[in-house]
């Protein structure tokens, strides 16, 4: 089997390459063209920008996937304000490249899209969990910008009939992640705090109370996976926990695993105003197919220090 995945070198994309190779896939990924980036071990790197259509069309010709992972896009929520158009350009134009090229080059293979939980915005707490019918009211340049995806996926898939899954994720966590986010903030301020060793680490982070339903990159993984294999194009899948954490439980939860005295600072440059207090998903439709979350917060985080540790020590040395 032959597997495109967009945005190939990026947080999820790396673990999703490893799990294919592991299994004996063939492995094809796009890579940014305004920067130099190393594809993973054993697979094959395309220069491609995905807003050019043309292009996609070209590559999926070149490549022939059995399945397309699309996974590139701009991924921060707090980023999207200060560029709210470059945002919509990766994720609105970039999918409608990804599909043109299904389209117009592979229209018999399955495609996977990488969508999001920001998309559901503002959800009144007696209502939760979100489900597929949940109405989305996205809240930030960055989600408004996964419902047009969204939106453009469903426009393709009925009347192209193209089986393109949807899978809006939470909040995904693990080694590798960008420390923009949340739990890879926290974990490598600590590995950087044992790395110096002379005092207490000072943890600067925003809202505490702010909970979500955080879910770790490798079960993730496993849900593209599936969907790519059998799940039903004309369903919504939502991949997460099912419940949600605070920000405090999951520095509680790294502190315990700290070498060095920890304390924290609110920084109110990190605080959002109006920020969902709670969202957290109902898995139901991928439960039904067979998947289910395998790894603990608590391994999460602890591996996603451990990464930290390592590569604290590789600055060092």
């Amino acid at each position: 089997m032959r597997a495109l995945i967009t945005g190939m070198t990026g947080f999820v994309g790396g673990h999703l390459a490893r799990s294919l190779i592991r299994d004996g896939w063939d492995v094809h990924g796009t890579l940014l063209t305004s920067v130099l980036e190393t594809p993973p071990i054993r697979t094959t790197g395309h220069p491609v920008d995905i807003t050019d259509a043309d292009a996609m069309v070209a590559l999926m010709v070149s490549v022939a996937p059995d399945a397309i992972f699309h996974l590139a896009g701009a991924a921060s929520v707090g980023q999207s304000f200060a560029d709210p158009d470059g945002t919509w350009q990766v994720n609105v134009e970039g999918t409608r490249g990804v599909l043109e090229g299904l389209r117009r080059a592979v229209p018999r293979a399955r495609m996977v899209i990488a969508l999001s939980g920001e998309e559901y915005g503002r959800v009144p707490l007696d209502q939760l969990p979100v489900t597929e019918d949940t109405r989305l009211t996205p809240l930030s340049p960055y989600a408004e910008s996964k419902v047009a995806a969204d939106k453009l996926c469903m426009e393709y898939r009925h009347e192209h009939g193209l089986a393109v899954l949807r899978l809006r994720a939470f909040n995904q966590i693990g080694p590798g992640q960008d420390p923009r986010f949340v739990v890879p903030a926290i974990c490598k301020q600590i590995a950087d705090a044992e790395m110096v060793g002379d005092g207490p680490c000072t943890l600067r982070l925003g809202n505490l109370t702010t909970r979500r339903d955080f879910l770790d990159v490798r079960d993730a993984v496993d849900a593209y996976r599936l969907l790519v294999d059998r799940g039903d194009p004309d369903r919504t899948y939502l991949a997460g926990h099912g419940r949600s954490w605070s920000v405090r439980e999951l520095v509680d939860i790294a502190v315990s695993l700290a070498r060095v005295p920890v304390e924290m600072v609110t920084d109110p440059s990190q605080v959002r105003e109006g920020e969902q207090a709670d969202l957290y998903a109902d898995p139901s439709a991928l439960l039904e197919l067979g998947w289910a979350p395998r790894i603990p917060i608590e391994r999460s985080i602890s591996d996603t220090l451990d990464f930290w540790r390592e590569r604290a020590h590789m600055e060092v040395g």
